[in-house]
């Protein structure tokens, strides 16, 4: 296994940033799970060839791993996006009938 702790904290914190941002820009929230599990599950099978003391279990699993948070990043994601749309939707509605109530009125004053 990889001894450097800089390389787990520097990988998750890569993995979680870069879930959101492909999330909202593509809005393809099930992409960057997949990328992520198996460019790591490739990963896991080339690393050991250059390092002795490695094997590619442990490297697997951690790939699953970031595949899993990368998914929980991903559906947290689509939840707060889809909470928003909603919330703006709500908002334009609420807006849209005070401005119908609005000319209703102005439209009744000047009748009488």
């Amino acid at each position: 296994m990889i001894d450097s702790a800089s390389f787990y904290i520097i990988s998750i914190l890569l993995v979680i940033i870069i879930s959101i941002l492909i999330a909202l820009s593509t809005r393809k929230y099930i992409l960057m799970p997949i990328a992520v599990f198996i460019i790591m599950a490739l990963t896991a099978f080339i690393v050991p060839n250059f390092m002795e003391d490695t094997n590619w279990e442990p490297l697997m699993g951690y790939a699953v791993f970031l595949g899993i948070l990368s998914l929980i990043v991903s559906i947290l994601t689509w939840l707060y996006i889809r909470g928003r749309r909603r919330k703006k939707a709500l908002a334009d509605e609420h807006s849209r009938a005070e401005d119908v109530d609005h000319t209703d009125h102005t439209r009744d004053e000047r009748r009488r």
